[in-house]
Parts: structure tokens; sequence; C-alpha cells
């Protein structure tokens, strides 16, 4: 594996182990030679020896070691290869660097598999601090065989030293000391892993990690992105399938938008920065509807397209209330530096972030009553787009935005570095493109009507000043005239093409009276909606009104009351 960008030319790294493993009976022998059984039953001792979870324990780490294994074989077999194709005659031998980086590799693959596992049989620890780096290359430039005995021998040891320094570790009860002594082991675990990430995010190993992320690596059910590994089952990206094209209006904010991603794009990796300095976030203000999300999606989709053409690791992230909302204290902030120093400046890459109606994760600092979990999402906040959080080197950018300006100033000053007020369509032709040309075309035979028709169409949308949700919701319904029709018997029986052809000869053709009345309709319905809101709105405030004025007639009488047998 060379680290000069070449590695894209080469062919997928693929590890599929059978169901019996790769060496499982031989990493079985390697835990028990390596006496973490013993110093776990020493510590845990069951009615006939090993309990359920100390089993399952030394079973995951006989596993996630065969993973390893099979990955560092894979890995250094593919290096080999690329050693070769330099032409030369010599004998292949890999540098000290490419050693350590198939030991990091390895060491990476067995973390990513074992973590998981042990979470699951007791609480997942929370380490204050890495291994120390001392002697760590001596570890790594090892062959994986050998590498992953000693990492076992690392944790058994590990583990004897904090039986002396823990008073958890002699506790009475049996699920207790269970408990303890794999927690133990997956400290170990996420020390040394926090240890080698130094070396292969920020140190002499990070080139490796970037030429890694330029070429497809499945290990079992994780598939790598560099030193990163996400599962196979979760796609590649969240986006919509939306292109740029698909944009009607915002042209001011989806040009900048662009540009910025070229920006991006042109980020020196090997050097570690930009020739360019830029402004890494993007603030949108528009409506509900107006076409925020969707033109960040189609965006996302162009970076990432325009990264993938020119041989470039790239990855879009976007943020969901989901990965920072949470019940209890502290955890969102958490949350959000996790996101951002790990997922987005330290991927082996350039990366794009969509964080929509971010108004909503920040509370005014103004209020009365603002809760420490918003007080620490406006600090995580401030370092992300103040530069202290994570560099503005030009690495990633972010688009953002907000239905209302319901900041305070502090806030507002730091997001909306680069405002843009997003309106969606605005014109008749904008909704006629938007209606007929997009959210229609698939169904453009089946609709009949001139181009003046379309743009008169166009003006009842101006008129009523429709948002893109609204358009979306008229084509809707203009689409279930069309398709309005029985489904013959033989439909059921048919081939998907078949299907899809008879759906063709049985639509129904509509005219654009039929279109310019589902518009009526629709503003109609929201015409009756917003009045029905603001008759609620009236009566919900006359009804506080007058509580109030009661409360003031009663609060009155009783003073009054009050006051009457003192001037007897």
């Amino acid at each position: 594996m060379r680290s000069d960008g070449s590695a894209s030319a080469r062919p997928p790294i693929v590890v599929e182990l059978p169901a019996a493993g790769f060496d499982r009976p031989g990493m079985r022998a390697l835990v028990k030679d390596a006496g973490l059984a013993k110093v776990m039953h020493g510590h845990v001792r069951g009615p006939f020896g090993h309990t359920v979870t100390t089993l399952g324990a030394l079973e995951a780490v006989a596993e996630s070691a065969d993973v390893a294994l099979a990955a560092g074989e894979a890995l250094h077999a593919a290096l080999m290869e690329d050693i070769a194709s330099t032409g030369s005659l010599a004998i292949p031998e890999p540098t000290l660097d490419q050693r350590l980086f198939l030991g990091a590799f390895c060491v990476t693959a067995m973390a990513d598999d074992v973590c998981p596992r042990l979470a699951e049989l007791a609480p997942i620890p929370e380490p204050a601090s890495d291994l120390e780096a001392e002697g760590l290359e001596s570890l790594l430039e090892q062959p994986a065989r050998v590498l992953l005995e000693r990492v076992v021998k690392m944790a058994a040891r590990y583990v004897e030293v904090q039986q002396k320094r823990h008073a958890g570790a002699g506790a009475s009860e049996l699920l207790e000391r269970e408990a303890w002594v794999v927690s133990t082991v997956h400290a170990f675990v996420l020390q040394l892993r926090g240890a080698v990430e130094r070396l292969t995010h920020g140190g002499r190993l990070r080139p490796f990690g970037l030429a890694l992320s330029k070429r497809n690596v499945t290990i079992g059910k994780r598939r790598y992105e560099g030193f990163r590994a996400r599962p196979i089952g979760d796609p590649i990206t969240d986006l919509k399938p939306v292109r740029v094209e698909d944009i009607v209006g915002n042209t001011e904010y989806v040009e900048a938008a662009l540009k910025l991603c070229r920006d991006v794009a042109a980020y020196d990796l090997q050097a570690g920065r930009s020739a360019k300095r830029i402004n890494p976030v993007l603030f949108a203000l528009g409506r509900p509807g107006c076409g925020k999300t969707i033109t960040a999606h189609a965006i996302g989709n162009y970076f990432l397209d325009y990264c993938r053409q020119r041989d470039i690791p790239a990855r879009f992230r976007v943020i969901r209330r989901t990965d920072w909302a949470s019940s209890y204290q502290n955890a969102s902030a958490s949350k959000l530096i996790k996101i951002f120093k790990e997922e987005v400046y330290g991927f082996e890459g350039v990366c794009g972030v969509y964080w929509a109606d971010i108004d909503t994760a920040f509370a005014s600092r103004s209020s009365g009553d603002l809760r420490m979990e918003e007080k620490n999402n406006l600090g995580a906040v401030f370092g992300i787009f103040d530069g202290t959080l994570i560099p503005k080197d030009g690495k990633w950018f972010m688009m953002c935005d907000a239905n209302f300006m319901q900041m305070d100033e502090a806030t507002t000053s730091r997001i909306a570095q680069n405002p843009f007020r997003v309106r969606g369509p605005t014109t008749p032709e904008d909704y006629v493109r938007l209606l007929r040309d997009i959210l229609l075309r698939e169904e453009a035979a089946n609709i009949v009507a001139t181009n003046e028709q379309w743009h008169s169409i166009g003006a009842r949308c101006v008129a009523a000043d429709l948002s893109g949700r609204a358009v979306e919701s008229i084509a809707g319904n203009v689409r279930a005239r069309i398709q309005d029709f029985e489904y013959p018997d033989h439909y059921f029986s048919a081939d998907f093409e078949t299907r899809e052809r008879l759906l063709g000869e049985l639509s129904v053709k509509v005219d654009a009276a039929a279109v310019d009345s589902e518009v009526g309709d629709y503003v109609e319905f929201q015409k009756e909606a917003e009045e029905s809101a603001a008759a609620d709105r009236f009566e919900r405030e006359v009804s506080q009104l007058v509580e109030r004025l009661n409360a003031g007639k009663a609060a009155a009488e009783r003073l009054a009351a009050d006051e009457a047998p003192r001037r007897d």
C-alpha cells in the first residue's frame, strides 16, 4: 500500500471470514497461552470454572483477533503486490513505516470488532487517557500473529495491574466482579486504540490512512474509509438522491455553496492545509418549505461527485436532532464534539456537513431559564464556528439553516458569518419549472397544456406565494389524478416491466384546467387553515387575557377582604 495517492487504481481488499473463522482454533489457543483466560478466571470463578460472561468475553477476544489476523494478512498481501508492481526484481521488503501501518490497521480491526461485543457483556468504560506511546512502535512493527499475541498479553497484564488499584475489583458479588473484569479489558482496548489513532490521524502514519481511504476495504461486516469503519448495512450517505439541476431558485446560495465545495476539495491532504483561506460556514434563513433542505442535499451530492471524479476521499455528514438531543445532562455537547472531532475533522479526507434548523439547538443566553445543557451546546457550537474546537483550515465546510432568527446576538454573529436569504421559487417560470419539469416530468405525456396555460398556473402560484413544499403537495395530487384507474386482473401476475407499461397505458390524461383546479384547491385549503389557526390563536389570547383579568379581580377582592378587619 503506497502512500502517494496511487492506491485508487488497485483492486479492492475484501476479507470474508468463513463460518469457522480464519484461524479460530489458533486464536483461542493464543488467548489461553497469553494468560488472559487465567487472569480472568483467577478474578472471577464460576461453579465449574469460567462464568458465562467471562467465557463470552474470552470468545469475543479470540474471534476479534481472528478477524484482525485475516485483515492483517490481506492488507500485507495487498502491500506486497503494490511493492512488487514497481517492476524491481529485488525481493520486496516493507519499510518500517509500512510495517507500522500494517500493525496499526490490525489493532484497529481488532478493536472495532471486539468493542461492540464487550459492550454487550458489561458497562462501557470511559478511560480518561490513552496508553503511553512509549514502546508502541516496537509493538506495531511485529507480524500480525506476534502482534496479536502481545496485545492479549498486555490486556492480561493490564487487568492484573488494575486489580491492585481499584476497589471494585474485589467486590463481594460475582456479577459485579464479572462486569469489572470485562469492562477493564474493554478499557485497555479503548486506550490502545486511542494511542494508535494518534499515529494514524495526526502522526507519521497519516499518509497511509489517506491512501487507504482511496481504496475499497471491507473487513467482515465493516467497510473502512482509511482507519475509520462503518457497518456495511449503513448507507454511504444519507443524502436524498437530488441533483443541483433539480433546485429551483436560491441561485446565489447555490453558487456560493458550489464554490465552497470546490475550495474544500482543493485542500491539500498531504500538507494538511489549504492554499486559500475560506469561511467554512454557510447560513441560510428562510421560511419552511422554501427548499433549504433539498438544496443542501443537492450540494452534498455535488460535493461527493466532484471529489470522487478527482480521486479525493470525501464524506458528507447530516447532523440530525437525534445526534445531539439527549435526556441527560452534558450528553448533547459531548456528542457534538465527538461528531466534529472524529467524524468530520478526524476523517482521512475532506468533509461537508449539513445542520438543519440549527436555531432549535441553541436557546438564547438572555433567557432566565437557560439549562446547563443548553449552555454546553452553545459552548460546543461556539468552538466549532470560532475554530477553537476544530481548525477552520479548509478541510471541512458546513451548511446550516433556520426558519426564524430566534438566537441571541452572540450565537447569530458566529453562525451567520456568511448569511443568505433563501426564498425558493419566486417567478412564474420558477414555479412552472418546479411543477412541470421536475416534479411532474415523468407524467408529462399525460398532461395536456400549452406554455401559456402553464405560465398562468405559475402566475397563480406566485400570487398565492406558495412554498416549494406546497408545490410538491400539488404535484402529488395531480399525479393521483393521472393514476386514478382500476387495476386489471392480469396486472398482479405481470412482471415489473409489464406493470410499468400497463401503468402508462392506463394512466388518465389531464388538462391545464385540472392542474389549475388542484392549485386552487390547495390555495383555498391553505387559506382556511391559516384563518383557523389565526382564530385559534385569537381565542387563546382572549382566554389568557380573561384569566389574567379574573386573577387580578380576585386578588383585589381578597386584598380588600384582608384590609377590612384591620380598619375595624
